[in-house]
């Protein structure tokens, strides 16, 4: 396992439920396929407050910093 400095815990497990990071975007679980989102999903994630999306990457909040703590 590489080191990484997020600090979701999906990178410590050795069968992650989801393929992708919420929070840094990374894949966790190659064993998963990646999936074909829509807006729909897209919207729920960000809702969830995920910074990407756990099926397919992508980046769900523009314009936020990846590793950068959220404001609460």
């Amino acid at each position: 396992m590489t080191p990484n400095p997020c600090t979701n815990l999906n990178h410590r497990r050795t069968e992650s439920p989801v393929r992708c990071c919420p929070q840094c975007g990374a894949v966790v679980n190659g064993r998963i396929a990646t999936r074909r989102c829509s807006e729909g999903n897209h919207a729920r994630s960000r809702r969830n407050q995920n910074l990407f999306c756990v099926d397919c990457g992508d980046m769900l909040r523009h314009g936020s910093s990846p590793i950068a703590p959220l404001r609460a």
